[in-house]
């Protein structure tokens, strides 16, 4: 894959200041029923019932998270850049963006200083490596009937920022 776009997310939960990256791959990588991951076995006889279950996917569906972990905020890796996503089905945008998730829930607060800073420059430094004009860094809201990555993330100024850094 070839990015020509990044899209900004962020996971709806609260961070807990431990690894939770660990806990979205984890629920990324399981099977999936009305947002509860239940056993390959759970899975299996609800299929045979005819119920609809979530398959698991390959890897976490984003390429970097940006958390906290104990006192700092981290960068951390997901899926490889070159690796075709599983955050944005619409528009296609999966098979040519790369997708940074931002754990918390920015509906309730805006992102701490600290993880702002971080995303920015993680941000700056793959459209610098990609190519990717600001113009096509988006939110999720972007394309779908979310508020990722949420309200209270303002993704003009954002941008604005990652401009001033390239």
């Amino acid at each position: 894959m070839k990015p020509d776009a990044i899209v900004l997310h962020h996971s709806f939960t609260k961070d807990q200041q431990t690894k939770d990256w660990d806990a979205i791959r984890r629920y990324h990588t399981s099977w999936r029923f009305n947002g509860n991951i239940i056993s390959p076995e759970q899975a299996q006889q609800m299929i045979s019932q005819g119920r609809k279950v979530e398959a698991p996917w390959s890897d976490i569906g984003y390429h970097y998270g940006v958390e906290q972990v104990g006192f700092e905020y981290l960068v951390i890796a997901g899926r490889p850049e070159d690796i075709k996503g599983a955050h944005c089905s619409q528009n296609g945008m999966n098979s040519h963006s790369l997708g940074i998730c931002f754990v918390g829930n920015f509906d309730l607060a805006p992102p701490p200083y600290p993880q702002w800073q971080q995303g920015l420059t993680l941000v700056a430094n793959l459209c610098r490596r990609y190519y990717i004009p600001v113009t096509r860094i988006y939110g999720h809201r972007d394309f779908a009937q979310k508020t990722c990555p949420g309200t209270q993330f303002s993704v003009q100024a954002f941008c604005m920022e990652v401009h001033s850094l390239l």
